[in-house]
């Protein structure tokens, strides 16, 4: 793609630090919507990694402010934001409130840790990314920033799909709400690109004049219907398949277009990146389906943990995505565990991502042996995102309908058998909404008991964030179990 298409995260993200502002940016997720703060959570864990890079002089100075700002209540935001604790240090047990006194609370707190963020010293830009799929309470806290008056120097950006909104969706609620409020909201429609935008795409993409593209570009836009990301995967698609090719006699790109005209392309995104995963080898498939089980973003030491490998051996696996660039690595820790060779495991148990395939699938065909600990929340590890939550959905699709539930219960026991007993609390959230979906698959009186607390404690922490929608949400399933 021309270079322009990098302007959101270069030259807004540059122009941010240059002026020694701070850019996060978070994404919810379509399967966890039940998690509260999701976006924001990831978004701000992204500033705590910022500030422990600054030097010492300049941590403890943030540190000092901090503790000032939340006047002893720390341990209410280190209940979202767990690395804030890395800053302040452990906090003391707060007060129990409930209702409108435990909300205000949470509210005061958060506004005033926001707020030393957003001077003009240090402005603050937070990006959120799908917001059709955010959580009640992370409206609620959107709207706190975007309406709190002493908020200064902060730019909020939000992205949404108006296609997967109705005038009745809470997004479209509180946007109403905000502008009621006289807060300055801007909207900007983003329309699919135009024919004349995907012929100067191609001609850019292919060193080639606009008109010599144009019969190629025609087919794209056909096939696309201008949708930015399908449109550079369908052409990176034509080239990995080797019907756009390089010639190097002439040194131009060349193509068949009455060869690409007789293939039987679809015009679905999904379908269309599902075929080109259906190339590579059947377990960097599997391991992929279990990723997209796990979310957007995943960490490799969690994943190694559940398909029960070595993350040496899960590194050789995801290596297709990440060369096709459909898997994006979210810090350089993923280049320590190439080269190493190892290959994954020959036991005779069947992993969660080998038994995808499997005609049957029961608790006792999942390994038993001992696997990798999930890291401590604070632990530095290989982590990754998919470029887009469209390939999340190509990837969810491997696994066949009638084994996602057993795939979500399967995940979630092992989380659950594989966190020490100390660290559950910080993945409790994970653990609970992978189990509450293959619920029904549970029989046993005993496990049963435990998944009733294991929604109860959901609920609790949920309740104590303020994040009243989803904690309604577990006490009901805990009261359906």
């Amino acid at each position: 793609p021309p270079r322009s298409t990098l302007f959101p995260y270069t030259t807004l993200f540059r122009s941010i630090t240059q002026r020694k502002g701070y850019f996060i940016n978070g994404k919810f997720d379509q399967f966890k919507r039940n998690i509260p703060f999701s976006g924001f959570v990831q978004a701000l864990r992204g500033l705590m990694g910022q500030l422990l890079s600054e030097s010492d002089i300049v941590l403890s100075d943030w540190k000092a402010r901090i503790l000032a700002a939340v006047e002893g209540q720390g341990q209410v935001l280190i209940e979202v934001i767990p690395e804030l604790s890395l800053i302040i240090g452990p906090q003391p047990a707060v007060p129990e409130l409930s209702g409108i006194a435990a909300q205000n609370r949470f509210n005061r707190l958060f506004g005033k840790f926001i707020e030393l963020f957003t001077t003009l010293e240090h402005s603050l830009v937070i990006f959120l990314d799908d917001l059709q799929w955010a959580d009640s309470a992370s409206l609620a806290l959107l709207k706190l920033l975007m309406t709190r008056s002493e908020m200064g120097h902060l730019l909020m950006l939000g992205a949404y799909r108006d296609n997967e909104v109705s005038a009745a969706h809470p997004l479209m609620l509180t946007l109403d709400e905000l502008r009621e409020f006289s807060t300055s909201l801007h909207t900007l429609t983003l329309t699919p690109l135009k024919q004349d935008n995907i012929q100067q795409l191609v001609a850019e993409s292919l060193h080639c004049s606009v008109q010599i593209a144009s019969p190629l570009a025609q087919l794209v836009y056909h096939k696309t219907q201008g949708n930015p990301f399908f449109t550079t995967q369908f052409l990176q698609g034509l080239q990995a398949d080797g019907w756009i090719t390089f010639n190097d006699k002439t040194g131009n790109w060349q193509c068949d277009l009455s060869q690409i005209h007789s293939l039987a392309l679809t015009d679905d995104v999904v379908e269309f990146i599902v075929k080109r995963l259906q190339q590579w080898p059947q377990t960097t498939q599997n391991t992929l389906a279990i990723a997209a089980c796990l979310g957007n973003q995943f960490n490799l030491d969690t994943l190694a943990m559940v398909c029960a490998q070595s993350p040496e051996a899960l590194t050789q696996e995801l290596w297709p995505a990440l060369q096709a660039g459909l898997l994006i690595p979210e810090n350089d820790i993923y280049k320590f565990f190439q080269d190493i060779g190892e290959q994954p495991s020959t036991a005779d148990e069947l992993t969660i991502a080998e038994s995808i395939t499997a005609e049957s699938i029961t608790a006792e065909s999942i390994t038993a042996e001992p696997t990798p600990q999930l890291p401590t929340p604070h632990s530095v590890t290989a982590s990754y995102r998919f470029l887009h939550d469209r390939v999340q959905q190509a990837a969810y699709a491997f696994i066949p309908e009638q084994q996602k539930q057993q795939t979500h219960y399967h995940i979630g026991r092992f989380l659950l058998d594989h966190i020490p007993q100390e660290k559950q609390e910080d993945h409790i959230f994970d653990i609970v909404n992978q189990l509450n979906i293959g619920r029904a698959l549970i029989s046993h009186a005993e496990e049963l008991d435990q998944l009733i607390s294991l929604n109860w404690r959901a609920g609790i922490k949920a309740k104590s964030a303020t994040a009243h929608g989803a904690a309604l949400n577990y006490f009901n399933i805990a009261i359906e179990v």
